[in-house]
C-alpha cells in the first residue's frame, strides 16, 4: 500500500528531483498551446479579465514569454506573464504560491486542513472551491474564474482531465509521469510566474530551517528511528521511513541515520504481524486513526515484543477526534500532525513548520538508546 503521492493516481512519489528544463522551456515563438488534441470546450480568452492589484509580486524580468509548457499529457504555451491563476491538486500547489506572495483566483478547500496555511492570504482568493483533492476537478468553477494560467501539478488522472483544463488555459505539470521534489515544484511554479529568483530562496530558506532544528536536536545524530502510521484493520500499518523515500531524507537531515531494516519496505510498506520486529530503532514512533486502533496494536504480543517498546523507547500518537490536524501523546497532550506532510504535502512552507514539529514535539522527551 505504498503511496506516496501527490496525485490522486499512484505516478508522483516525493523521492527525487526533475530537471525543470524539461518541463519548462522558454520559447520566442508565438504559436499556441492546446495540446494534441481538440479541446473538448471553448477556450476562455486570458485576456477576459484584468489583473486585480496584488496578485503577484513584481515580476523579476528572467522569464522570457511565450513559455511552452511541457507536460506528460502535452503542451500548452503561456503567451505572457500570468495574471489570473487557478490551482488544483493538493496542497503543495497551493503552498508554492502562497510562499511567492501569488494570490491566486481559485483554488481547493485544504483536506486534510494545513496548519501552516496563511488565513489572510487564503481570504484574499476569490473562489476557495468547497471541493478537496478527493473529488473530481471542478472544470466550471475553474473556467468561471477565469484563469490565464492553472497549476495542476499531480492534479491530472489522464489526457481527458489535461484537455478539458487547455480549452480553458495553459496548464502547468510535469513533463514525465513521474516523480518531482517540493524544491523542484517551487522552482517550476516560480520560474513560470517570472519569480525564479524568490522560489531559490525560499527553497534555501526551508532547508536552512532543516539544518536549524537538526543542529539544536544532537542527540538524534546517529541514531535510528522508525515512523509508522496504523489505520486500522481494513489498511493495517503502514512503514513511513521507508529506504530512498522523502520521509527517510528528512529523518536524515535532522540527523539521524538510515534504519537498515528500511530497506525491507520498499516493495510493500505494509507491517505484516510476522514483520513486526522489523519497527525496531532506536527511537519508534507510531501515529494511530484512533484510540481503538492504537489499543489493540498495543495489545498484540509480538509488537510488545519489539525491542523499542520493551525498552520505553516507543511513541505513541493518536488522532484527535474531529480535528486532523492534532495528536495526542502518551502523556494526553496535544501535538501538531505533521503525518500528512511526511507523506505527500511537503513544500517550502509545510516542511519547516513538519519539522519542527516532529522534533520539538514528537520527540520532546523521548528515550533514546
Amino acid at each position: 500500500m505504498i503511496s506516496y503521492t501527490l496525485r490522486r493516481t499512484t505516478r508522483w512519489r516525493l523521492t527525487s528531483s526533475i530537471a525543470l528544463a524539461a518541463t519548462l522551456t522558454l520559447t520566442g515563438c508565438a504559436s499556441t498551446g492546446g495540446g494534441t488534441a481538440k479541446p473538448a470546450e471553448p477556450a476562455i480568452s486570458p485576456t477576459a479579465t484584468s489583473q486585480p492589484v496584488g496578485l503577484l509580486p513584481a515580476a523579476e524580468g528572467t522569464t522570457t514569454y511565450p513559455v511552452t509548457l511541457t507536460t506528460w499529457a502535452g503542451e500548452t504555451t503561456l503567451q505572457q506573464r500570468p495574471e489570473r491563476i487557478a490551482v488544483v491538486g493538493l496542497n503543495p500547489n497551493t503552498d508554492a504560491l502562497q510562499a511567492l506572495g501569488v494570490t491566486p483566483v481559485y483554488t481547493l478547500t485544504d483536506e486534510p486542513a494545513a496548519p501552516w496555511r496563511d488565513q489572510a492570504w487564503l481570504r484574499k482568493v476569490e473562489k476557495v472551491d468547497t471541493a478537496t483533492r478527493r473529488d473530481p476537478i471542478n472544470f466550471e468553477g475553474i473556467a468561471a474564474a477565469k484563469p490565464d494560467l492553472i497549476v495542476a501539478v499531480g492534479a491530472l488522472e489522464g489526457k481527458p482531465d489535461f484537455e478539458k483544463l487547455t480549452a480553458i488555459a495553459p496548464v502547468l505539470d510535469t513533463r514525465e509521469e513521474s516523480e518531482i521534489s517540493w524544491q523542484d515544484l517551487q522552482r517550476l511554479v516560480g520560474q513560470t510566474l517570472d519569480l525564479g529568483a524568490a522560489a531559490d530562496k525560499l527553497v534555501t530558506a526551508a532547508e536552512q530551517t532543516i539544518t536549524e532544528v537538526a543542529g539544536a536536536h544532537p542527540e538524534f545524530a546517529g541514531k535510528t528511528i522508525t515512523i509508522a502510521n496504523d489505520y486500522g484493520p481494513q489498511y493495517g500499518l503502514s512503514y513511513y521511513t521507508i529506504a530512498g523515500t522523502f520521509t527517510e531524507d528528512v529523518m536524515s537531515k535532522l540527523g539521524f541515520t538510515p534504519n537498515p531494516h528500511a530497506k525491507k519496505f520498499v516493495d510493500e510498506d505494509v507491517v505484516s504481524d510476522e514483520n513486526l520486529g522489523l519497527l525496531d530503532a532506536d527511537i519508534l514512533v507510531v501515529t494511530y486513526v484512533s484510540d481503538e486502533v492504537r489499543k489493540a496494536r498495543e495489545a498484540k504480543p509480538l509488537f510488545k515484543a519489539v525491542k523499542a517498546v520493551t525498552e520505553s523507547r516507543y511513541v505513541p500518537l493518536t488522532l484527535v477526534k474531529d480535528d486532523s490536524t492534532k495528536l495526542v501523546n502518551s502523556a494526553g497532550q496535544q501535538v501538531d500532525n505533521a503525518t500528512w506532510v511526511l507523506r505527500a504535502g511537503a513544500s517550502a512552507t509545510s516542511l519547516p513548520w513538519a519539522v519542527k514539529a516532529v522534533a520539538d514535539q514528537w520527540l520532546a522527551g523521548a528515550k533514546l538508546s
